[in-house]
């Protein structure tokens, strides 16, 4: 019993983190929730940040919810499995941090390559708990794509960060100070387990959905709530005409209580907006109300992604969209 019990939690946890079966069993724990959760505030708000620059990086069609081809949750770090050479260098150019002369810090202030071998690269935030793998690609892609990044923040005459002093520049100091502290970053870091436990469940996006393609972004707080409200995680989950939503699948995959995040149907908004009025938008959030899920379902045809019609460049990844799309419709899930 107990080892059909283990089976079902492995099987279970794939569905959420996009790993194989035996990759999934291999990591589950005694006592320890299938998908764990960060187990430092650090880690947390590291995911939380590297959540948004995954979202915010991702502008091209990809195969894979966000570029990311699975996720490796552990208790103190997590593994991105990126989905091309193209993808990986996208990311990079968003999270390595570069200081603009007489402006700002782009990039995630005090993040460091901490670590580089045959898997990929670690990154780190300097003088904090925090750890996740960058892999998916051949440790030579993985430097040539920190090499153009270094030319293009030489080319724009700004200052590479991340290769310095293994502590803060005095401009990412002076960065975190004036916007990452006080009220508003206190706001953010209690959001940061809604986030953070949605990097760990990338894999749902993939696996649970029959979208073409899956894009979001941090946006700005609605009414319903007392002042700004939760950091609301908008989530557009996008399909081509005639491929049913499977919104019911999604939402019981997210709210799940042992594999899920602790969020509901946000219930209190239904005043404000009344479910009927937009059947397409779904929100989710915490008795707390720290966090807050928008998924929003959408109808497009992308003619990048049409076989019959798509370029070259992008036959691959439709070929791959369209086989993504069939295994899931077929397997029920």
């Amino acid at each position: 019993m107990r080892r059909d019990r283990i089976s079902k939690r492995a099987q279970l946890r794939t569905h959420y983190t996009n790993e194989n079966y035996t990759q999934a069993r291999s990591l589950l724990r005694p006592g320890q929730p299938p998908v764990p959760p960060a187990e430092s505030t650090d880690q947390r708000t590291f995911e939380a940040e590297l959540f948004h620059e995954v979202i915010d990086s991702h502008v091209d069609f990809t195969e894979f919810p966000f570029g990311i081809r699975r996720v490796r949750p552990h208790t103190d770090t997590i593994e991105l499995v990126v989905e091309n050479e193209k993808r990986a260098g996208r990311l990079l150019d968003r999270i390595l941090p570069a200081y603009e002369p007489d402006g700002e810090v782009h990039g995630m202030p005090g993040l460091r390559i901490r670590q580089r071998n045959e898997r990929g690269i670690e990154v780190h935030i300097m003088g904090r708990r925090t750890s996740a793998w960058l892999t998916g690609i051949p440790s030579p892609v993985w430097t040539r794509c920190e090499q153009t990044a270094l030319e293009q923040v030489a080319d724009i005459g700004w200052h590479a960060l991340w290769g310095g002093p293994r502590e803060w520049s005095d401009a990412e100091l002076v960065f975190e100070q004036r916007w990452n502290t006080g009220e508003w970053a206190r706001h953010v870091q209690a959001g940061a387990w809604c986030s953070s436990g949605l990097l760990r469940r990338l894999g749902i996006f993939h696996t649970i959905t029959s979208a073409d393609a899956v894009t979001g972004y941090k946006g700005l707080g609605i009414n319903g709530y007392e002042g700004v409200g939760p950091v609301r995680w908008c989530i557009d989950v996008i399909h081509r005409r005639g491929v049913p939503y499977r919104k019911e699948r999604l939402v019981a995959a997210l709210t799940d209580p042992e594999f899920g995040l602790p969020v509901a149907a946000a219930r209190h908004l239904d005043a404000i907006y009344p479910p009927g009025r937009n059947e397409s938008c779904i929100r989710l959030d915490d008795d707390d109300r720290s966090g807050l899920i928008e998924l929003r379902f959408q109808t497009f045809n992308y003619p990048s992604l049409h076989l019959g019609s798509c370029e070259p460049e992008y036959r691959v990844i439709a070929e791959g969209v369209e086989r993504r799309i069939a295994r899931v419709l077929s397997a029920g899930q």
